[in-house]
């Protein structure tokens, strides 16, 4: 194994294809996928004509935000011309503790009816959100509301960033494994609409302006028992640290609310380490070979580096792509909403493909994933 890269799971590779040690007892099934967002839909055009209002030598310039590639839609909890007064973080966490729980309750009942609603049998709760800071967490609050037992076992997680709903479903898929006959219900929910800093006149500031949207995602997971049914399932994952990345990606806290870290060495430092971790992963140059890649759809300047580096196909990244189109980058939600696109819309009728989160970190998260129609 490589130096640096750690893995959760043993792994098997056989002639450079993708493959599950027979320890690991099965694959893990996406028994449902339900998504949320609030009911204000705007185009990217729309946050465009408010920019140069709270960056006035922006006026002139408003043309060059305009990404063809990802001239599609948000949903937000707060109208675009909002955005010119800034939330003090007291205004920013009550508006969250209002939204925050009933976005991402939306989007977990639409999952567990998907999944044939056996929430007695849910047995884990993983809760991924890093636009809002509560305590108790989000998950103490869903459980009530979803009417889930109460001995159910809570896991909140927030440092992961962007990267927290794939790295929750891959903590989610590793607990299902263990726990036959019982879910894991994982649940992201993002409002980065009350996080933007109008005071900020960084360029970090204003590439997340660009591209966020407000959204919330749930899977319920369950281990297949070998009875191969129908839909994605994950069959191996892992977590990567890249060295030497802490400064790339991220958050400060100031004094009125979240600034955002968003280094422009991020593709680079993309394209430097994520082909031989995804290879690591994988087996050598078998991602090209993969029918489709959920990537986390961080702006359309971090998916285009990604497939660069990877080498990977229009087709293979057309779930990403639609998602960026119509829902933005809802950070950790996010890729659920491609899964959801992924699974409505499968390439072939069998098929394999790769789950990649990036967060802070740089953490990277990869979950094998397959399907059998």
């Amino acid at each position: 194994m490589k130096a640096g890269v750690t893995s959760t799971l043993p792994t098997v590779r056989s002639s450079g294809l993708l493959a599950r040690s027979p320890a690991l007892g099965g694959s893990v099934r996406l028994a449902g996928v339900g998504t949320a967002t609030p009911p204000l839909r705007v185009s990217r055009q729309d946050v465009v004509e408010v920019l140069p209002r709270i960056w006035p030598h922006l006026a002139r310039r408003t043309a060059l935000l305009i990404d063809p590639i990802d001239n599609g839609y948000r949903y937000l909890l707060r109208e675009p011309a909002e955005m010119l007064e800034g939330l003090s973080l007291g205004e920013q966490t009550a508006r969250y503790v209002d939204a925050a729980p009933r976005l991402a309750a939306a989007a977990a009942e639409e999952a567990i009816a998907a999944a044939g609603d056996r929430r007695d049998s849910i047995g884990l709760l993983v809760v991924a959100s890093c636009t809002g800071f509560i305590l108790p967490g989000l998950d103490a609050h869903l459980l009530p509301m979803l009417r889930l037992r109460s001995d159910v076992w809570r896991l909140p997680v927030m440092q992961l960033g962007c990267a927290g709903g794939a790295g929750g479903l891959a903590r989610a898929a590793d607990w299902a494994r263990t726990h036959p006959g019982q879910q894991a219900l994982v649940i992201a929910v993002e409002l980065p609409s009350l996080t933007f800093r109008p005071r900020d006149h960084s360029l970090d500031n204003l590439l997340s302006a660009l591209v966020f949207g407000d959204g919330a995602g749930a899977v319920v997971l369950e281990a297949d028992g070998g009875h191969r049914a129908n839909g994605l399932h994950v069959r191996d994952v892992r977590s990567v640290l890249v060295p030497n990345s802490v400064n790339v990606l991220g958050y400060d806290l100031a004094d009125d609310g979240f600034r955002v870290i968003l280094s422009r060495r991020l593709p680079a430092v993309l394209a430097a380490a994520l082909p031989a971790l995804v290879d690591d992963f994988c087996g050598s140059g078998v991602v090209s070979t993969l029918d489709a890649v959920a990537l986390h759809p961080g702006g359309s300047a971090l998916v285009g580096a990604v497939e660069g580096c990877l080498g990977l196909r229009d087709a293979q990244l057309a779930a990403t792509r639609s998602v960026l189109r119509s829902t933005g980058n809802t950070s950790s939600a996010a890729i659920f909403f491609v899964l959801k696109e992924l699974g409505a819309s499968l390439p072939s009728r069998s098929g394999r493909g790769l789950v990649l989160g990036l967060g802070p970190g740089l953490t990277v998260e990869l979950l094998e994933i397959a399907w059998d129609c």
